[in-house]
């Protein structure tokens, strides 16, 4: 599937600032799942652009402008193409860490009020590790369909947990309606399978319409930008 990103982040500062330094989880990398096209960080103004990665391994840009500015606009497009996958993380994705560091819970992930039990119904029911992990994907869709994304997100990643699934979260793109828009899912750690991914926003796996980005132990660990408010 082709996923075209086109979008603007919008970064406003409390007041007038002499200089700034953003970190900037924008930018997905080629996988065995997804290939990138053509990718572009373009601020509005003078900036010295840095790329590394942080802790996670995730692609990390330091953006750093000259002020005084009160706000800078960051245009990032490009083209994401995506394969089948069921929602698996290929095995040849690269993984700095051990699945078990995502078994702790984090005071940065969201806890649903009737999250205990949520957990319950969905091991009462399941018949395995991919069906429990669906079925509290699809409960957490159901009943707290009108959060965001990424709090859907946090609150599948702690549910996971406590099932003692290995869990993190995910931000990329999700593309509908012909374009593409920044977004967030889960994934968890099953043995003999993988990383799968689950999108509880949508109530399904997350599949070739997602283009992933970043994942880390919470959601501060994924967030696009730090530095300043933003708006997407």
């Amino acid at each position: 599937m082709r996923i075209a990103v086109d979008h603007t982040i919008v970064v406003d500062f409390p007041v007038s600032l002499p200089r700034v330094t953003l970190a900037l989880r924008v930018t997905p990398e080629d996988n065995h799942d997804q290939t990138v096209a053509g990718w572009r960080i373009g601020p509005d103004r003078d900036a010295r652009l840095n790329i590394g990665r942080d802790g996670y391994g995730n692609v990390l840009t330091m953006l750093y402008a000259d002020g005084p500015l009160d706000r800078i606009e960051i245009h990032v497009g490009g083209e994401v193409f995506t394969g089948p996958s069921s929602g698996i993380l290929s095995a040849a994705h690269p993984e700095p860490l051990p699945p078990s560091l995502f078994l702790r819970q984090s005071s940065g992930n969201a806890e649903a009020p009737d999250l205990a039990a949520l957990v319950i119904d969905a091991v009462e029911e399941a018949e395995g590790d991919i069906d429990r992990l669906h079925l509290l994907n699809v409960a957490l869709h159901q009943r707290a369909e009108d959060s965001n994304a990424d709090m859907l997100a946090a609150m599948f990643v702690s549910a996971a947990r406590r099932l003692n699934y290995p869990a993190r979260c995910v931000s990329g793109y999700f593309a509908r309606d012909g374009g593409a828009t920044p977004h967030f899912w889960a994934e968890a750690y099953v043995a003999d399978v993988g990383w799968v991914g689950f999108d509880p926003a949508i109530g399904l796996s997350a599949g070739e319409d997602h283009a992933r980005v970043a994942s880390a132990i919470d959601l501060s660990g994924v967030a696009t930008v730090i530095g300043g408010r933003i708006r997407l």
